[in-house]
């Protein structure tokens, strides 16, 4: 009976820790930290001002792809590709010092949300859920970020892995997050989407865009305003889908940072780039403000001051 009642205190006060945390934390500076790039992420990360930030998402971690249809004997060990446990662990550490939230984010782009794809798709949703549990504790993780950008794959056995984490994690007082777009939103089931903390939308394109995305979450989906955090891009991209660093695009075009186009220099074959300039950067992050704040992708792409996007991002949030 003593068991019971001490478990009982746990839960109840990792529930409440979990209930102050997001109330604490209503408007949101996200910083997405490409994981998926070489090189040493701590000195990387360490050259960025991190002044403002409020949750660090390490874009991506994962399970190892199965050898067929997943199983209950298959590999659900979770790891970050081209990045060790020791650096990870540092990365963390370096964030927490900085009162920064930290979390593990999974899936991506590309064929990314194929490694959580095919465990849930299998009725593999608890034993992925175990996983990730697993490393978010052994790593002191704040919480996940869902970002599986797999329209065909985002029907009931999604809602149940979500369902899962997010049960795991509030339990733990930790949170949930996600990275979605409104051509990935049509197939989200609604039930999932009310499992999130908050909710970053990727919005990359223009202001235009972010305000019509935002009135589409507010007036058709019923999301509340202080759950929607606007994303915006520190890269370009051609009509081609060509990317290009911002610090790469204002290397090749010094005046870039005051406008939202270039194109036709040595950059890319003078391909176009469509991108957020200085003016535009600071009017989305104002819109923001009416909402639960701004998410950077990602911030290893920005210029250096003085026409650093961080620091336009920081001169005009709430």
């Amino acid at each position: 009976m003593l068991c019971l009642l001490i478990a009982l205190c746990v839960n109840a006060t990792a529930r409440a820790q979990w209930a102050s945390k997001r109330a604490s934390s209503s408007h949101h500076f996200v910083a997405y930290l490409p994981y998926y790039k070489h090189g040493d992420m701590l000195v990387a990360l360490q050259q960025v001002n991190l002044v403002g930030v409020t949750d660090l998402d390490i874009a991506f971690v994962g399970p190892p792809l199965c050898n067929g249809a997943c199983t209950a004997a298959s590999d659900n060990t979770i790891s970050a590709d081209n990045h060790t446990d020791e650096e990870t662990d540092a990365i963390v550490r370096y964030a927490h010092a900085k009162g920064i939230r930290v979390l593990a984010s999974i899936g991506g782009g590309g064929s990314g949300p194929s490694d959580m794809t095919q465990f849930y798709n299998a009725g593999q949703s608890t034993r992925l859920v175990a996983g990730l549990d697993t490393y978010v504790r052994a790593h002191h993780f704040d919480g996940i970020d869902v970002d599986v950008e797999a329209p065909d794959s985002m029907g009931a056995p999604y809602a149940d892995f979500v369902h899962r984490l997010a049960a795991a994690l509030h339990n733990e007082g930790k949170i949930i997050t996600c990275a979605t777009a409104k051509y990935i939103q049509n197939s989200m089931p609604d039930a999932a989407m009310r499992e999130f903390d908050f909710i970053n939308l990727m919005v990359y394109s223009n202001l235009k865009d972010a305000q019509d995305v935002l009135n589409f979450y507010v007036n058709v989906k019923h999301v509340p305003t202080q759950n929607l955090v606007l994303g915006v891009g520190f890269y370009g991209q051609s009509h081609n889908n060509i990317n290009a660093d911002y610090m790469d695009i204002l290397a090749a075009y010094p005046n870039a940072w005051k406008v939202d186009t270039v194109g036709g220099g040595p950059l890319k074959d003078g391909a176009v780039f469509n991108y957020l300039g200085e003016d535009t950067m600071a009017k989305e992050v104002k819109l923001s403000n009416q909402y639960g704040g701004v998410m950077v992708w990602q911030i290893l792409g920005d210029a250096p001051t003085p026409h650093s996007l961080m620091d336009v991002v920081r001169a005009n949030i709430q």
